[in-house]
């Protein structure tokens, strides 16, 4: 016969009975599908289809559940495969060592909105060397950002904040030692964006693709296609499709990604997890840590951002923030508890929360009274500039015509740095 149907799968060979007999399940209910249409379809990589398939990964439940739903025409026999697949799904998840997952995951499930209830609460280098500072020089003079201590992230959270700057016209990566405008070492050529986190420092290039620094100055390997949005929480690095159709997990290794969840407008990655908004409606959603399994958390909102430890919402008027508490076990949602006043936009990290004003020309901290309690009282400290990096210990301002980079963590404000295109902080 010439007919064609894809090579043949083979038996499941997976490291437990327990996934052999999931994957066996999983092949009996595909039988007489392909790989390529299963992905087509699903959205789901044929790599990973013939792995679920080969009992060498766990499928996830949510996706085992849809493939049920899809092949299973009869409602009473649908009803019995289903109790079958859980079974069988529980007990594969049992056998086999807890595959790591975002940062935290979430409990509270509904549909809380961010325009919240409720007002205000009761008040309550080694091998350093020096050289001249970042600059642009004219006449074709090269830019120069030349120090050392560059601190990769792979290896453990650094003690102080780690910065970084792309040169103007994207030209160089820079990382900057924490002393002064003259510690900067260049690691890189060119890039675009870039995103820091425990997981590592990372770039978008002129062609869209991601990329991943390797530690060493001028090492960096490519590490997915071009995205619509990328983000870090934790030890994860995650990517919304280019056509927002999916958001996928970087696997790790080379340019390996699994998908996760489908459609998203924009990505949220910090301490407290991964957020997505989504299309149309603009709600936000927290990824649990499981393969296509989110829960909506929130309505719309202008603007969201992370602390080490918060999420916060800005209204779709702009005029006030919440902060979502996932403690909470009111129904039929989790409240959302007042923060603080309006706001243009909000930029979070473990440094805490800051806003510009709405004019977008003041730069803001969200005070503390001391007690862990927002006295919901903006305070000024400068000028807002062109670009905003919440880093451990504090906020980096990029000025308004991007010819410096300015630090500021409670006191006065320090230079370190400039011009740059862009910068990151974390």
């Amino acid at each position: 016969m010439n007919r064609r149907a894809g090579r043949p799968q083979g038996g499941p060979r997976g490291s437990t009975e327990q996934a052999n007999a999931l994957a066996e399940f999983l092949l009996a209910l595909t039988a007489g599908s392909t790989v390529r249409g299963l992905a087509a379809r699903y959205h789901v990589g044929k790599t990973l289809w013939g792995e679920y398939r080969a009992g060498l990964k766990i499928i996830p439940l949510e996706l085992l559940n849809r493939l049920v739903r899809d092949h299973t025409p009869d409602e009473d026999t649908r009803r019995a495969r289903l109790a079958t697949a859980a079974r069988l799904h529980a007990a594969a998840t049992a056998a086999q060592r807890p595959a790591p997952a975002p940062a935290a995951v979430a409990e509270a499930a509904g549909d809380p909105p961010v325009a919240a209830v409720g007002g205000p609460p009761v008040a309550v280098g080694a091998g350093r060397r020096r050289s001249r500072p970042l600059l642009l020089a004219a006449g074709g003079t090269a830019l120069t950002l030349l120090a050392a201590l560059v601190l990769v992230l792979t290896w453990g959270p650094p003690r102080e904040d780690a910065v970084f700057a792309v040169g103007p016209a994207g030209v160089g990566v820079f990382s900057w030692d924490g002393t002064d405008a003259a510690g900067w070492t260049r690691i890189g050529d060119e890039a675009e964006r870039l995103y820091l986190g425990p997981a590592g420092v990372f770039a978008t290039r002129s062609d869209g693709r991601l990329y991943r620094y390797e530690g060493e100055p001028g090492r960096w390997s490519l590490i997915s296609e071009p995205g619509r949005d990328f983000a870090i929480s934790g030890e994860h690095v995650f990517r919304l499709a280019a056509d927002g159709g999916s958001v996928a997990a970087w696997d790790g290794e080379g340019t390996s990604w699994t998908t996760i969840g489908g459609p998203a407008t924009r990505l949220y990655g910090g301490d407290p997890g991964l957020f997505a908004t989504e299309p149309g409606t603009d709600f936000i959603y927290r990824y649990t840590g499981d393969p296509f399994t989110w829960q909506r958390i929130g309505t719309a909102g202008a603007s969201f951002a992370l602390t080490g430890d918060d999420l916060y919402g800005l209204t779709p008027d702009q005029a006030r923030v919440n902060r979502w508490q996932p403690d909470d076990r009111t129904e039929p949602w989790p409240t959302w508890a007042y923060a603080a006043g309006g706001a243009a936009e909000l930029w979070g990290g473990r440094a805490g929360l800051f806003s510009a004003d709405p004019s977008r020309s003041r730069l803001r901290v969200l005070a503390d009274a001391g007690n862990g309690v927002a006295d919901q009282t903006w305070r000024d400290i400068g000028p807002a500039g062109a670009e905003v990096a919440v880093g451990r210990r504090a906020v980096y301002v990029l000025s308004g015509n991007r010819s410096r980079i300015l630090r500021w963590s409670g006191g006065a404000w320090q230079d370190i740095g400039g011009p740059a295109q862009t910068l990151a902080a974390g």
